[in-house]
Parts: C-alpha cells; sequence; structure tokens
C-alpha cells in the first residue's frame, strides 16, 4: 500500500510567451514537504488547441525535487499543458491552459478541421497517442481518464500491487467505486477484483496472476451517472 501521496507544483516561463519563444515547463515535486529526487517518471504533455495528436516532453532532474523540460513554440493560439507525475507508487497530473501571442499580439482561432478535432476531443476526452500502461488514456466510454500503474515488475503466483489515477475533466474523481478485471490473452474466464481509494482519484488492490503470459486488465469505474471502462495490457513473468 502506497504512503503519503506526492505532490507537484507547476510552473512556466515565460508566463504568457510570443510566437518564437522557448517555454520552461516546471514541476517541483514533493512528498510530505520533502522534495521527491527519485520520481519514476515526469512529463509533459503539450497542444494546441484542436491538435491530434498531442506531443509529449520527458522531463530532466535537476534539483531539490525540481523537473523541467523545454519546448519552441512556432504558432500562436491556445494552448494545454499537462504535467504527469510517477512517483512511489503515486501518480498526479493537472490540465493548464496557456496562450502564445503572435506577432502583434493577436491570437489565431483554430481552422476548421482543428475545431472538428477539438470538438471531438471535448466529447469525448484527449487521445494520446499509442497505448502502454503508463499513460493517460481517454476511457472507451470517453467519460473519464485513467492513468494505469501496474507494479513494474510482475511474476506469477507473487501478489502484485494494480492502481489507476482517475480523472473526471481537470478534477481527481473520488468516491468511485472501481474494480478490475483481469484475464489471460486466448482464455475465456474472467477474474474481478474491487479496488479501494487510497487517495481522492487514487484506486489499487492486491492480487496474484495464477500464471506467466500476457493479460488484459480492464478498468471498470462507476460514480454517479459515469459508468466507463478501459482495457490495458500487462506481461506476467
Amino acid at each position: 500500500m502506497p504512503g503519503s501521496p506526492v505532490e507537484a507544483a507547476f510552473t512556466m516561463e515565460p508566463s504568457e510567451p510570443a510566437v518564437g519563444d522557448t517555454v520552461t515547463f516546471a514541476v517541483t515535486v514533493t512528498q510530505d514537504g520533502k522534495p521527491v529526487d527519485d520520481a519514476s517518471e515526469v512529463k509533459f504533455e503539450w497542444w494546441r488547441e484542436g491538435q491530434e495528436p498531442h506531443e509529449m516532453l520527458p522531463a530532466t532532474f535537476q534539483k531539490d525535487g525540481l523537473y523541467i523540460a523545454k519546448q519552441t513554440i512556432s504558432q500562436p493560439g491556445s494552448y494545454f499543458v499537462y504535467y504527469h507525475v510517477t512517483a512511489r507508487d503515486f501518480h498526479t497530473m493537472k490540465k493548464i491552459p496557456f496562450t502564445v501571442k503572435g506577432e502583434t499580439g493577436e491570437v489565431d482561432q483554430p481552422t476548421p478541421a482543428e475545431q472538428q478535432s477539438q470538438d471531438k476531443e471535448t466529447a469525448s476526452s484527449p487521445e494520446h497517442g499509442a497505448s502502454h500502461e503508463h499513460g493517460t488514456e481517454a476511457s472507451e466510454g470517453g467519460q473519464v481518464e485513467m492513468h494505469f500503474m501496474p507494479a513494474t515488475e510482475i511474476r506469477a503466483s507473487e501478489e502484485t500491487w494494480l492502481g489507476v489515477h482517475i480523472m473526471n475533466g481537470d478534477d481527481v474523481l473520488p468516491n468511485a467505486t472501481v474494480r478490475f478485471e483481469y484475464w489471460k490473452d486466448g482464455e475465456e474466464k474472467h477474474a474481478f477484483q474491487d479496488a479501494s481509494e487510497t487517495h481522492p482519484g487514487q484506486y489499487g488492490t492486491k492480487l496474484t496472476f495464477p500464471a506467466s503470459g500476457a493479460y488484459t486488465v480492464k478498468v471498470h469505474v462507476e460514480a454517479g451517472s459515469i459508468h466507463d471502462h478501459k482495457d490495458f495490457s500487462i506481461t506476467v513473468q
């Protein structure tokens, strides 16, 4: 069971960038008020309004819990950035809007094609490129976003931890009913395990996979009018 949650403080310089500026995205990660210098993954996901796919920037560690990434932006417009921090069995993320001004100080509007993509994004939550275990991905129902956090190494017949961080729009989703459904690829038998909330919006459980091989884990989420699910792939050694 994870301990105290990690916290992240985001900054961006310059805070009001113009076309051609190199923007520094930064996040300071702490746990119990102390800097976290051993985060397993810190990255920034950014995109211009209506843009697909989104861009991913891995961050580099500086000192005292500070992680940064730099990006030169060549087009004016409305943008968004997510920070993603995975550290000590926790994941935290937040979406921040920002604006890039043109040479005249004006902000370009998205093209019709970008607007159509934006409308689709608003209706179904953002897609995030290729599927992988550690990544923010819109669920199939499009109601919530899930960041799946299995243990780094999973071995057959050994108890392991599975976790998921669930976002509803820009906020975490607390007090949800979360269940893991899992099965070995090619087999019909499915097993189920309820997850408990370890921190607002973060859910997990311990379970044991009976044999090695490729598995699918379907995360089911229910909260009020939300009924959603998402499949993730894992490998058991």
